[in-house]
């Protein structure tokens, strides 16, 4: 059976029926009728006609219908002839043709089509029974039916194995919707989150030819089931209960980070999972009526859109999900939005705390709790009124977690309101005797609870003090000796060590040195992990960062919020890397550091700063340029507001600010920002400290973007000697340095110095990172483009095709590296008349994503002037011109770049030539 995904519209309950010609064709069945009789079609040709139903009157080319029926596979160009050849046998195709052949092209429909909506039929029931084997799976044995509302369930066992599955069926298009949308789902939880113990595991899924499925793990019996087996949910303890709907509420959160909603929360969705240690793993199932909060992150994570392609409006008006559990929003029309996931965990706690899910949450429900403050919880999470609603799962997670706390903080308050009623009883009686008594009293208790609180807060913050000199002269004390010791060449072995190297020969020192302080410790292998972070040695950073982390959680327990910082600072690091997978790996640590967040009752504020940094520059390396500028922005504001947050750690944030306004084309901003820096560096540290070195090419790249070519070029050929002198070669920053004085020398078309240019980086980064990383495969890519542009095509193809291979291994199909290496090999093949093969290239760019990688918001304009070469050299004229004139308002600017500015000028007036002739 094929696990792929066989076409980019799926068939969805639309309830539409298409008529062109003497045929029909129902959307939701895929039936095919021509004269009123069933035409039998195979999956194929009933694609293809879909996709041409859908397009009617328009030219569909043939890489759309590849993608539409063979989506992810590859296959010989003849299946597609085949398939239009068996479709056209079945239609009769005569005079006029129904299926046109449009030359080099595609096909289009030949006939007027029309559609209309009809009443949705009734989903047609499978007939399946105990014992039957499953259609395409025949290992698999259905033993039982399984309760589900939106599809047949089935519980399947493997005859030889006794292994279980779950199967899902969907008989004909009505039920199909869900099963694509979960598999959809399914993907966006497991690659956004990684590999976790509570996600259902969806195995294997036939969506190509009825019955339809979706084969999953089998995890045990849901909630209801299981409290059944355990003699019933009133015999649960109360703990016990409240345990599982944390559980629950920690995967709901998980779920909404990632922008995934479940709408359809209930117990009956939630399966209990027996572990080998006696406990219970509790799992959420069936996302079949979920929704997207961002569906780009599909595109992003290079994930096939199944089930979500009807418009945002229809997909409101569809009430889906259990009653019982529905937001009153909801029911009244609302689109569903996080509150309502939120409102059916509170429906589920109010049914864990009477002990019957069986109950609704019905006026007067808070006479049937006894705890108030579960009561109080109910309320916030069940709340009518979506915006008096608790904020998000998070939130009902840090009072379920806390409730020991707050039951012992309730008592004590309830103790001291006994006491203070007492007092106020004496009080009145003293009061009506003494009135002067009373009086001093009053003064004399508020100056003592003043004192005593100003005694506890002084002494709080000396003992804070005091640990923090400690620590200092501690570290002080290691760096004088064993640290920068090392890199005295009268103290050390060798004498050109380098501090970097020294770094690296002291870590081990630390453990011996603080063993019994591992708090310590880890303060000096976090300071060595940024030392090493900052020199671009990221493995060694790796293992600092690491052994860190791991002290502070010794040293102060599993909700260590050094430890936390530590690992934002290392997620920070791991999605700057841009190396093959660094992306995924610093969201999987982002994520996993956001939930030991949630768990904490009162994070510091500086925790929050580098909560930002991390969000910041794992969304700048998506490409999310707009969302790192509101990180990097809120961190920036949060640190400014703390006076002892390091100011050059504060100064980094802001730096980070500016350079996501690069890459979302604001060069003015960008420019304001880095010369703000530059003076507050140069203040700090003097004109040529490397701080101020760093900033100077941040400048001259917003200079860049802003068209002052040569002025760059000049900036950065004057940086270079320092850079290589402080850095080394192939520091991270020289290597930017050197790649934006090739993008620039591209710019003024001095091809020979951006080839030297590009060529030296792609060798440095080949040797250091390997030939997926980031730089690698753009300044490879740069080069093969120069090479193209100044006419060596011989020597471009190769580095053009290995530059465009990498990067969809690396970074995903839909990457904007991706897409741009696409460019530049659509490039070359234009130079060696491959036009076929360019035009196919052109198409699949995605130019929003490059453009946001790019730096450049009207990037697509460089796609349409190759469109209109392509046009004009096979002979498409008019073609040709609509191109042009696509391009025309960004390459006439005064400020566009040179080559392109002469290509549009050289094409356009060619073009003219051509019309005039005419």
């Amino acid at each position: 059976m094929s696990s792929h995904v066989f076409s980019a519209e799926d068939w969805e309950v639309s309830s539409r029926v298409w008529r062109f010609g003497a045929c029909e064709f129902d959307e939701s069945s895929r039936e095919l009728w021509i004269a009123g009789k069933t035409v039998e079609l195979e999956s194929k040709p009933i694609e293809v006609l879909y996709r041409l139903l859908l397009h009617a009157g328009e030219i569909v080319t043939k890489e759309e219908l590849f993608e539409a029926a063979w989506s992810g596979v590859t296959v010989v160009e003849g299946s597609l002839a085949t398939a239009v050849s068996k479709l056209r046998k079945a239609l009769g195709d005569g005079d006029p043709l129904i299926v046109v052949t449009v030359p080099r092209i595609g096909y289009r429909l030949g006939v007027p089509a029309h559609c209309r909506r009809v009443a949705a039929p009734s989903a047609r029931e499978l007939t399946f029974k105990p014992g039957d084997a499953v259609t395409g799976r025949d290992q698999w044995r259905l033993v039982r039916k399984m309760d589900a509302a939106s599809s047949e369930v089935w519980l399947a066992e493997h005859p030889k194995t006794h292994e279980s599955r779950v199967f899902k069926f969907a008989a004909d298009g009505v039920r199909l919707k869900a099963l694509k949308r979960e598999v959809t789902l399914a993907r966006l939880l497991n690659q956004s989150l990684g590999e976790r113990p509570d996600l259902v595991r969806i195995l294997e899924w036939n969506f190509g030819t009825p019955p339809f499925y979706l084969e999953s793990e089998y995890c045990g019996p849901d909630l209801v089931e299981w409290a059944e087996t355990q003699g019933g949910l009133p015999k649960l303890p109360c703990a016990t209960r409240m345990r599982t709907l944390l559980d629950v509420a920690q995967e709901v959160a998980a779920a909404h980070d990632v922008g995934v909603l479940h709408k359809d929360v209930k117990p009956a969705n939630v399966l209990v999972t027996p572990q080998p240690d006696g406990g219970w793993q509790i799992k959420i199932a069936d996302f079949g009526c979920g929704s997207l909060m961002e569906p780009s992150r599909l595109d992003v994570l290079g994930i096939k859109n199944l089930g979500f392609t009807q418009t945002a409006t229809s997909e409101a008006k569809t009430l889906t999900g259990t009653l019982m559990y529905m937001a009153p929003e909801v029911i009244t029309g609302q689109s569903p939005t996080a509150s309502a996931d939120i409102y059916a965990l509170g429906v589920m706690l109010y049914q864990l705390a009477v002990g019957d899910f069986s109950k609704p949450l019905s006026p007067g429900w808070e006479a049937g709790i006894e705890d108030p403050l579960i009561r109080e919880d109910i309320a916030a999470a069940a709340c009518g009124d979506p915006a008096r609603r608790l904020p998000g799962a998070a939130a009902l997670i840090e009072r379920l977690e806390s409730l020991d706390r707050r039951r012992l903080e309730r008592n004590e308050l309830d103790l001291a309101r006994q006491r203070a009623q007492v007092a106020e009883r004496r009080l009145a009686e003293a009061r009506a005797r003494r009135p002067w008594v009373v009086a001093a009293v009053l003064v004399l208790v508020a100056g003592l609870a003043v004192r005593l609180f100003l005694y506890r807060s002084a002494s709080r913050e000396r003992d804070r003090a005091n640990q923090q000199t400690a620590v200092a002269e501690d570290v002080n004390r290691f760096l004088s000796d064993d640290l920068l010791g090392r890199s005295d060449p009268f103290q050390s072995s060798k004498s050109e060590e380098t501090l970097l190297n020294a770094v690296k020969q002291a870590s081990p020192n630390i453990d011996r040195q603080f063993h019994d302080a591992p708090e310590m410790a880890a303060h000096l292998h976090q300071t060595i992990a940024k030392a090493l972070d900052n020199g671009s040695a990221y493995p060694d950073a790796r293992r600092e960062y690491e052994r860190a982390a791991a002290l502070f959680l010794q040293s102060g327990g599993p909700q260590s919020q050094e430890a936390i910082i530590v690992q934002l600072q290392r997620a920070t690091m791991e999605a700057r890397t841009y190396q093959s997978g660094s992306a995924a790996l610093a969201r999987s640590i982002l994520a996993d550091q956001e939930t030991r967040i949630a768990k904490i009752s009162q994070p510091r504020e500086d925790l929050t700063v580098w909560l930002a940094s991390a969000r910041g520059m794992i969304a700048l390396i998506e490409n999310k340029a707009k969302v790192a500028a509101e990180q990097f922005q809120a961190g920036s504001d949060r640190a400014a507001k703390l006076p002892g947050f390091d100011e050059n750690a504060r100064f980094t944030l802001k730096q980070k600010l500016a350079f996501a306004s690069i890459r979302s084309g604001d060069g003015a901003k960008a420019e304001r920002l880095f010369r703000e820096l530059i003076a507050a560096f140069t203040r700090r540290n003097g004109p040529e400290s490397p701080n101020v070195l760093r900033v100077r090419l941040n400048l001259a790249q917003a200079c860049m973007i802003q068209g002052k070519n040569r002025e760059a070029v000049e900036e950065t050929s004057s940086l270079y000697p320092a850079y290589v002198a402080r850095l080394g070669a192939d520091h991270e920053l020289t290597m930017q340095l050197l790649t934006t004085r090739a993008q620039w020398e591209g710019a003024l078309e001095l091809w020979d110095a951006a080839m030297r240019d590009d060529l030296a980086i792609y060798n440095l980064a080949l040797h250091k990172q390997g030939p997926l990383s980031f730089f690698a495969i753009a300044t490879l890519s740069d080069a093969a483009l120069a090479q193209c542009r100044a006419g060596r095509y011989s020597e471009s193809e190769p580095n053009a095709r290995e530059s465009f291979e990498a990067p969809g291994k690396a970074f995903g199909p839909r990457a904007g590296l991706t897409g741009g290496t696409a460019y530049a090999r659509a490039t070359c093949r234009i130079g060696l008349s491959r036009f076929d093969k360019a035009s196919k290239l052109l198409r699949k760019i995605d130019t929003k994503v490059v453009a946001q990688l790019a730096g450049f918001p009207d990037w697509s304009a460089n796609v349409a002037l190759a469109q209109a070469e392509i046009a004009y050299r096979q002979g498409h004229y008019a073609a040709a011109r609509k191109y042009v004139q696509s391009a025309a308002p960004v390459f006439s600017r005064a400020d566009a770049e040179p080559y392109q500015k002469h290509a549009l000028e050289s094409l356009t007036a060619a073009i003219g030539r051509r019309f005039a002739a005419k």
